[in-house]
Formats: C-alpha cells, sequence, structure tokens
C-alpha cells in the first residue's frame, strides 16, 4: 500500500512538475513578447503616428473599408518592425539548411536554378478583362479625335508556361490566362497590342540573362531589347521615325557587371539567406542629351534634375549604398518608380510627346527611348494618388502616343483607374 502511495506521489510530482516547466516557459516567452512589442512601440510610434492619425481619420469618415484599412496598418506595423530582417533572415537560413523549394507559406517558389517565382493554391478567375478593354477602348476613341494613337503593352513575364525548371506539382502562379483574354478582347475591339512575352526571352537574351533570381523584374539587358521591339512597333504601326540605330545600337553602350549587389523585392521577403543575390547588368550610353527630369518623390513634393542622361535618368550613385534592404540596384534607372514623372528632352524638340501609364517595369525602357523623343510623362497605374488622375491629365494634355504598359500580374482594376465610364465631357462614348 506504501509503495502504490509513493509511486501515486511520484507520478503526482513529475506531471506537476512538468506543466509547472510549461507553465515558466508560457511566461517567459509571453514576457519576451510584451516587452518586445513595447521596445518596437517606442521605437517606431513617430514613425507610425502619422500612419495611425490618417488610419483613424479614414475610419471616422465611414468611406473606408474597415477590413482593408486594418490589414494595411498591420502591413505598415510588419515592414516596421524592429530588427525585421534579421528575424527574416534567421528564417531564411533554416529554410536554406531544409532545402526547402517554397517559403512563406507559399508565397515564393524556388526553381531549380535558384530563381524565385510568385506562388498561387488557388487563384479566382479574372472576371473583369472585358471591362478593362472597354476602358482601354474609351481612351482610344476619346483621344483620337486629337489624332492621339494608342498603344497597349503586356511586359514580359518571369514564369514561362510548360517551365521545367520546377520541381513536379508546385503550384506556380501562372498570368497568361488573364494576359491572353484581355489581350483578345483589346485586339477585338481594334486596340493596337503588343505582348513582349513573344519576344523575350530569346537566343540573344536568353531566360538566365532576361530575369533577376531575386526579384520579379527583368534584367536591364532585357529592358534594353524590349525597348528595341517597342521603337520598332511605333516605327512600322504609326510611322514614328524613331532613330534606333543611333540610339539602341549596342555599340553606342557601355556595359558594366556589377558582381552580387543585387537583391530584389522577392529577396527582402524571403531573406538573402534563402535567395541569394544577382549580379547588376548595367547599360550605360556613350552619347550625350540635355535632359529636364521632374518627378514626384513619395513625400509628394517635386524634385527636378538637368543634365546629361547619366544623372538625370540613370543614378549610378544608388550602386554605393551598402543596404541591400533599402533598395535594389535596378532603381539606378528613374529611382526604380516614381509616381510621376516628366521627362523633357532639350536635344530633340522636335520628337515625339509619348504619356506612359505603367508600372516599374519601364523604368529602365523610358530611359533608352527618352533620347528619341521630345517628351514622355509617365504616371505609375496602380498608384491611387490624390493628385494625380489618369484621365483627368490626359484631358489636360496633348501628346503623339498614349502606351499602356503592364506586367502580367498587374492586370486587375486598380491599373485600369480610368475612363470607368462611358460618358465623357457630358458625350457618350463607347
Amino acid at each position: 500500500m506504501k509503495m502504490k502511495k509513493m509511486k501515486k506521489r511520484n507520478h503526482n510530482f513529475k506531471e506537476n512538475a512538468y506543466f509547472i516547466r510549461k507553465l515558466i516557459l508560457s511566461v517567459v516567452f509571453t514576457a519576451f513578447i510584451l516587452l518586445f512589442s513595447a521596445y518596437n512601440w517606442s521605437e517606431n510610434f513617430k514613425n507610425l503616428e502619422e500612419e495611425l492619425h490618417e488610419f483613424a481619420n479614414r475610419i471616422a469618415d465611414g468611406k473606408s473599408n474597415l477590413r482593408a484599412e486594418i490589414a494595411n496598418l498591420e502591413t505598415t506595423l510588419e515592414e516596421n518592425l524592429t530588427d525585421r530582417m534579421k528575424f527574416i533572415e534567421y528564417f531564411a537560413f533554416v529554410q536554406k539548411v531544409l532545402d526547402k523549394k517554397e517559403i512563406n507559406n507559399f508565397s515564393y517558389i524556388k526553381d531549380n536554378t535558384g530563381s524565385l517565382h510568385y506562388a498561387s493554391f488557388y487563384r479566382e478567375d479574372e472576371s473583369n478583362c472585358f471591362e478593362y478593354a472597354i476602358r482601354v477602348k474609351r481612351l482610344k476613341d476619346y483621344v483620337s479625335q486629337f489624332g492621339t494613337d494608342v498603344l497597349f503593352v503586356v511586359a514580359s513575364s518571369k514564369y514561362v508556361a510548360g517551365d521545367d525548371r520546377f520541381d513536379p506539382d508546385m503550384p506556380v502562379n501562372d498570368p497568361q490566362v488573364i494576359v491572353d483574354e484581355t489581350l483578345f478582347f483589346l485586339n477585338r475591339m481594334g486596340v493596337d497590342t503588343l505582348d513582349l512575352n513573344q519576344y523575350l526571352p530569346n537566343e540573344e537574351v536568353p531566360y538566365e540573362e532576361a530575369f533577376f533570381k531575386t526579384d520579379h523584374h527583368w534584367t536591364i539587358p532585357a529592358a534594353f531589347y524590349a525597348t528595341g521591339i517597342l521603337a520598332d512597333t511605333l516605327n512600322e504601326n504609326y510611322g514614328y521615325g524613331l532613330d534606333t540605330k543611333t540610339y539602341l545600337s549596342k555599340d553606342r553602350f557601355e556595359t558594366k557587371v556589377y558582381k552580387q549587389g543585387m537583391l530584389g523585392s522577392m529577396g527582402r521577403a524571403t531573406g538573402y539567406n534563402y535567395s541569394g543575390l544577382d549580379d547588376m547588368t548595367a547599360l550605360y550610353p556613350k552619347y550625350h542629351q540635355n535632359i529636364e527630369r521632374t518627378y514626384m518623390e513619395e513625400s509628394g513634393e517635386y524634385t527636378v534634375k538637368k543634365g546629361d542622361v547619366i544623372g538625370t535618368l540613370i543614378l549610378p550613385e544608388v550602386l554605393n549604398n551598402d543596404d541591400i534592404y533599402s533598395d535594389s540596384q535596378y532603381s539606378m534607372y528613374l529611382n526604380g518608380l516614381r509616381v510621376y514623372e516628366q521627362i523633357i528632352n532639350h536635344s530633340n524638340p522636335d520628337g515625339k510627346k509619348i504619356f506612359m501609364i505603367r508600372d516599374s517595369y519601364f523604368s529602365p525602357v523610358i530611359s533608352f527611348l527618352t533620347p528619341m523623343c521630345s517628351r514622355i510623362d509617365a504616371i505609375w497605374n496602380l498608384e491611387d494618388s490624390k493628385e494625380l488622375d489618369i484621365e483627368q491629365y490626359i484631358k489636360e494634355n496633348r501628346f503623339d502616343c498614349i502606351i499602356i504598359e503592364m506586367y502580367p500580374y498587374n492586370i486587375e482594376d486598380k491599373a485600369f483607374r480610368f475612363f470607368e465610364e462611358d460618358v465623357v465631357d457630358g458625350k457618350r462614348i463607347f
């Protein structure tokens, strides 16, 4: 009987000790989370104060979607986490050691060459492609009275259908269905289109040289090649006479390769311990131009740069930034992306005037195209700016051509925020 009591007591003691250890661990872990949260809040409160104030105002107005606003606030808090990249890199190292082909709950997939891609287990059908095409058609019909040409351009996708570089059954996000559907409706409506997926990659610019491994963007050589295709299309379709022999000949550029310094947006999301680093190939023109560039900063203020192509459009100083997390080397062309650009080429005052509704894929393209034009204006199609309205800008300015460029994954409603109504200036259009 005594032995049974002793065993029972020992069993109770061990059981209690087990739960006490669990309790201590839980208390310590919770205390760490609370202390770190308080420290993080104190470190970042000044940076977040304005965002929190705007969040409260938008909610008070009752015009915003509460769930969407909370999600945006959570994203902002996450991006401002103290030592955020250190945590990402610790996690990235573990994933690398485990030889994982997916990361962040299948947010990204790594192919067998080490290149990162978007993943998607389930993606709803994009049923609004017809509506997007109608908006572009309305734009075309409106500007046709002024003799303005319109060209819709799809940039090359990093993912190529039927690619054999992936492990079996990896859920890669393939945007081609949406691209094909959008182009089908545009072509049926008589809108000129250019699908750069039909030209890149190729033998001259193979896949490995056309895209960064750590980023969704194409490389500078690929963008240079695409500029040639675009310029040839403008010449063939509209007779612009852009001087491609002078300004897009390879012997007119100096090529420099910067080793292992490029970390793209995908690499920043997964950590370079997982993604690795890219080489950056830059192209510098040997000719000179007199350029005046005005662009909008993130703060809403305008900056003006005057001078040669290098220094206004191409910014080598970006390469001097040792912080690989703050910005990618791709940003040496037009700062990567600004909400608004106006570029005046004083060396070619009689050249064509072009308006670009575009995303970051066209930053190097604009840099290479500018010498053949007198003026290029550009607005980021995904930015919901209070100061800029694409439709109003088109009404207030006259151009020889409007180019609407979209990266395949950007074909969505917010990229087509123009001519949403079928009545413009009191007149019904398509």
